[in-house]
């Protein structure tokens, strides 16, 4: 009978020692870690006891009038004092969150006097892309316009999250003016790169969308579907007949986009315009057209409506049962004498009286 194979006693003794010495490392390594962690933890917590009455201090202060501001030991910029340079900034970037006015000033010029744009700087400068990133946003937050140009170089990073810090930065500084980016933006903005943007336009007057309808003619999708959802927001309706271009797009997400403008600026031949689109778009954008046509439809569409209401698919009765009860002559009353329908009808007659 064959005996089973066995490990010979040198490589199990020399396993043995391998895994000992192993756990060895990984324990040495998380004490020094640990180690590290609290040693900055306890620096910051000290930093903290003193900077953040400090900073009340100084606040209370008129520097309107160019005062000098002495920097405290332990923010001088020096390689010891990182960690607690790092901890001003972020303490001022907050502070300055919740402040409008002169005190918002006031935090930036102390921002400014305590040489922490110095550490800003070398952030932006580095070659790590969080670093960069970083960087990019101390500087915008604290309103160092001086660096504008430098950080426009960076809308169309290869880093998606450089290149975002970079298209808020810009924005930040010069408002409607800073979307010049777009221009020449080859990389693509996600959505919630674009829903950032919207609401960090929002309160700014758009005084400067003259660049809109080129926008729209852009070979960057992403660019396209911004514009677009630009002059949906501010009512461009001048550039109707470039949004309804946008229909004969060949993607599918900007022709989306186009159907939700169209249906904000458009005139009374835009629900036909959509309809004699309807037969050749895919399935999203067929009910991002009975969406619009909700709003915007009129007895001319009637006859379209009908002849979509015998479809058999249920979800597209019920759609276009919405659009003939919303807006054509009579069009409940159709509904509820058309045999069959008597479910859709309960349906929208239930939505129209909440």
């Amino acid at each position: 009978m064959k005996q089973p194979d066995t490990i010979p006693p040198d490589t199990l003794y020399a396993y043995t020692l391998f895994f000992v010495a192993l756990i060895i490392i990984i324990l040495i390594a998380t004490h020094l870690r640990l180690s590290v962690r609290k040693k900055h933890f306890l620096l910051e917590k000290k930093v903290q006891e003193f900077f953040d009455q400090w900073l009340s201090n100084m606040l209370l202060d008129d520097f309107s009038g160019g005062i000098a501001v002495e920097v405290p030991e332990g923010l001088k910029d020096i390689r010891k004092n990182k960690i607690a340079r790092q901890y001003a900034i972020n303490q001022l970037i907050n502070t300055k969150k919740s402040l409008i006015g002169i005190a918002s000033r006031n935090v930036v010029y102390l921002y400014e006097q305590l040489g922490l744009k110095t550490s800003s700087l070398r952030k932006f400068n580095s070659r790590i892309w969080h670093k960069k990133a970083k960087g990019i946003y101390e500087l915008y937050m604290m309103e160092q316009k001086d660096l504008k140009d430098r950080i426009l170089r960076y809308t169309n990073s290869s880093n998606e999250y450089i290149r975002q810090e970079a298209q808020t930065a810009v924005l930040a500084f010069s408002g409607f003016e800073g979307l010049s980016f777009l221009n020449n933006l080859t990389r693509p903005m996600n959505t919630w790169q674009q829903v950032k943007l919207l609401e960090q336009l929002e309160p700014l007057d758009p005084g400067h969308l003259e660049p809109l309808e080129n926008w729209l003619l852009s070979e960057n999708n992403s660019v396209v579907v911004f514009a677009l959802k630009l002059a949906e927001i501010y009512q461009q309706y001048h550039l109707k007949e470039a949004v309804t271009a946008c229909l004969q797009h060949p993607k599918e997400k900007v022709r989306t986009q186009a159907i939700k403008t169209l249906m904000h600026i458009g005139d009374e031949h835009t629900a036909q315009i959509l309809v004699e689109k309807y037969a050749t778009e895919t399935v999203v954008n067929r009910t991002a057209i009975l969406q619009a046509l909700e709003n915007i439809a009129t007895d001319q569409q009637k006859a379209f409506l009908e002849n979509e209401l015998e479809s058999g698919n249920t979800s597209i009765q019920l759609q276009v049962a919405r659009v003939m009860a919303k807006c054509c002559t009579n069009g409940m009353a159709e509904l509820q004498h058309k045999p069959g329908f008597q479910q859709i009808f309960l349906h929208i007659k239930s939505e129209m009286a909440r």
